[in-house]
């Protein structure tokens, strides 16, 4: 094991050098895991929000039209 001039083992520092790498890496990548899991999840809700608004829009549609019936014939009574 080659010592500098103060004792330190150099491999050894060298060693702890390369596992703080290794783990900073991992932690970026669950980092990035974890934001890509999140913008899903932001997609999904606007995806639910833009459903439910064009929901209600057809019901606002159909309460302002009642001669108007999903089978697109008028009410006859």
């Amino acid at each position: 094991m080659p010592k500098d001039e103060h004792g330190i083992d150099l491999e050894e520092d060298t060693d702890l050098d390369v596992q703080g790498d290794d783990a900073e890496g991992k932690e970026e990548a669950d980092e990035e895991r974890e934001e890509e899991i999140e913008e899903a999840e932001e997609e999904r809700r606007e995806q639910e929000v833009e459903e439910r608004s064009e929901e209600r829009e057809w019901e606002a549609e159909e309460q302002e039209n009642p001669d108007n019936h999903r089978d697109g014939e008028p009410f006859q009574s």
